[in-house]
């Protein structure tokens, strides 16, 4: 339990979402703002990936890594949406610092350190994430 009352999912369960929710990605999308940026909807759109490849990609390089067992307390500064064939969010994660992808942070609390951040942030910055 966390401080707030609310279960943490453990790697394993965070995993298993990922990998049924990669499995129905068709895009995704990279946004401007992280946990608190509002609606996925409506938040400005710095990438878009539509290519199997640099679908396959991302993937990679946002579920690779190990788990922190707990979430960092910023905001974050972006955030990776994945989207379905119909263009329906089916989820989305949070950049902390650069190293960490907080994966639906609200339902899981648990950040996944990335295995290779420096390649995600060359990754994104060649879909318009030019801040990193």
């Amino acid at each position: 339990m966390t401080r707030e009352g609310r279960r943490r999912a453990s790697g394993d369960e965070v995993l298993a979402w990922l990998e049924e929710t990669w499995s129905r990605t068709e895009a995704a999308l990279i946004l401007a703002g992280g946990d608190h940026g509002g609606p996925l909807a409506d938040r400005p759109v710095l990438g878009e990936l539509f290519d199997p490849d640099g679908l396959a990609r991302l993937r990679a390089l946002t579920t690779a890594g190990e788990f922190a067992g707990d979430i960092c307390r910023c905001h974050g500064s972006l955030t990776v949406a994945l989207l379905d064939a119909e263009c329906e969010f089916t989820g989305a994660g949070s950049l902390h610092g650069g190293t960490d992808l907080a994966w639906e942070r609200g339902r899981f609390r648990n950040n996944l350190v990335v295995a290779d951040p420096e390649g995600l942030r060359a990754f994104l910055s060649r879909y318009g994430a030019h801040w990193l």
